[in-house]
């Protein structure tokens, strides 16, 4: 059952109820003082046709009992009220209303009615009674030998109170309709926004993500559709970063299945070519170099794609502070041989006592990274600058450059601008995608400044508060 079709059931049934139990005590206060008025007005008549009678004469006691009945007679009709019944010592003497009632056995009738009209202690007897489908009150009292009951017909008084209740009921009944309709209409117009709500969260849930709700105002249902459409717009977020983590994931992966074709290609045809064809001592050497230096890069490129991978978003490091000469020593001597193979030199540039809150093994990894990719763009003999300073970590060398509108996208997994080059000397492309990495769980960016033929300057900018200085800044050179 729907929410407006419960709302308006229990309003109209409670409207019903209680305009049904209204009408029922309103009936019962109006017919209990219709009644009371007549009461009172009866017994005022009845009192006053007892004091028409009078007191006993003193030679009442002489008069036969005839003469006493036949003088209350004729003072019965001399003009008292209609509808009453003159007595005698119990006897009914005279009858002017259609009834006869023998007050001898008064205990027969169904009770006294009571009242609160009637004064505590008034000698006048009530009774209502039911004769015939007939609703008849009576009114006696007892005055000496004579007694007097007036008798009065309150058959309508009932009748209308029984139509008013059947009027306030079908009152009741189409009241209740149209509020009923009402209802239906006020809270179907309440609820339009909950619909459009609800429409709106259907078609996110089939794709739609870009469905907003239009509720201004701040009222409560404002409230909701705000909180809605910033919910949505969060949903949409989270979708539209698992959709390019999604891409990338899938770019990622085309690339590595990539990488990995050309050398196990090769290394398979080579292997077959051993087992296959005599082949002199030193062509079999050959082709054994090139498996070595396949599965060497091979070898490479799995250890830089699981560090990739463990560089997550949600990786948290652990840092401690590092002087940046002995991480410049170590780099030095980590890369030396690689340097030796073009006869490159290495010159350092620090501000001296300069140290850093840093990771000590992902550190070495991003300067080694640059020199690696430095020793790879410079020609023979050129120099590769290490710079550190209070703005970061750098390193500089004289080789090819990288062009303006390639720089944007190195640090991408597998992107490599010469890819023929960078095969040749065993790259892979994820160098610059690693230290991007680093740089971003250092809370620095992989800074990136190029000039095509003249050289490449690419390093860490990290926020001051990174690096302490333990004495004056003078600046110191070594090379290699």
């Amino acid at each position: 059952m729907k929410l407006q079709t419960k709302i308006t059931l229990v309003a109209t049934i409670s409207m019903l109820f209680l305009s049904m139990a209204f009408s029922f005590w309103n009936l019962s206060v109006t017919q209990r003082q219709i009644m009371d008025n007549i009461l009172l007005y009866e017994m005022e008549q009845l009192e006053s046709d007892i004091r028409v009678f009078g007191k006993p004469r003193g030679d009442e006691n002489a008069q036969s009992l005839l003469e006493k009945q036949y003088r209350a007679q004729s003072v019965f009709r001399s003009g008292l009220s209609r509808d009453a019944i003159l007595y005698y010592d119990g006897e009914e003497i005279d009858n002017r209303c259609p009834y006869i009632f023998d007050m001898k056995h008064a205990e027969t009738l169904s009770g006294q009615y009571q009242s609160n009209a009637i004064p505590e202690g008034s000698p006048v007897s009530v009774y209502l009674e039911e004769l015939n489908g007939k609703r008849l009150l009576f009114l006696y009292e007892s005055s000496g030998p004579i007694q007097l009951l007036h008798y009065r017909d309150v058959t309508e008084v009932f009748h209308s109170g029984r139509r008013l209740l059947y009027r306030g009921i079908a009152v009741a009944g189409v009241l209740s309709v149209l509020l009923a309709a009402l209802l239906m209409l006020t809270i179907r117009r309440i609820l339009i926004p909950f619909y459009q709500l609800r429409d709106a969260a259907n078609v996110i849930a089939e794709g739609d993500y870009q469905r907003r709700v239009d509720r201004p105002g701040t009222d409560e249902i404002g409230q909701v559709s705000q909180s809605f459409n910033r919910m949505a717009d969060r949903v949409e977020e989270h979708i539209h970063t698992l959709a390019e983590m999604n891409e990338k994931q899938r770019q990622l992966l085309g690339s590595l299945a990539h990488e990995l074709k050309t050398p196990m290609t090769g290394i398979q045809g080579y292997a077959e070519l051993l087992q296959r064809v005599e082949l002199p001592t030193g062509k079999q050497s050959d082709c054994l170099h090139y498996i070595e230096e396949e599965c060497k890069r091979l070898s490479r490129l799995s250890a830089k794609m699981l560090q990739l991978t463990e560089l997550s978003d949600e990786t948290v490091i652990e840092k401690t502070w590092q002087a940046v000469e002995g991480l410049f020593e170590q780099v030095r001597q980590i890369t030396r041989f690689r340097l030796q193979e073009k006869k490159l030199r290495v010159e350092m540039h620090l501000e001296e006592g300069l140290r850093i809150e840093c990771d000590r093994d992902l550190l070495l990894s991003f300067l080694t990274n640059l020199i690696d990719n430095a020793c790879k763009a410079s020609p023979d003999g050129a120099v590769i600058r290490l710079t550190g300073t209070g703005e970061g970590l750098f390193v500089e060398d004289e080789g090819c450059g990288i062009p303006e509108e390639e720089i944007r996208r190195v640090t991408e997994p597998f992107y490599m601008i010469d890819k023929s080059r960078s095969r040749r000397q065993g790259g892979a492309g994820l160098g610059l995608a690693l230290c991007s990495q680093i740089a971003r769980l250092h809370g620095g960016i992989l800074d990136i400044q190029s000039v095509p033929g003249e050289g490449s300057r690419i390093g860490m900018r990290i926020a001051a508060a990174g690096f302490e200085e333990i004495s004056d800044c003078n600046r110191t050179g070594g090379k290699t």
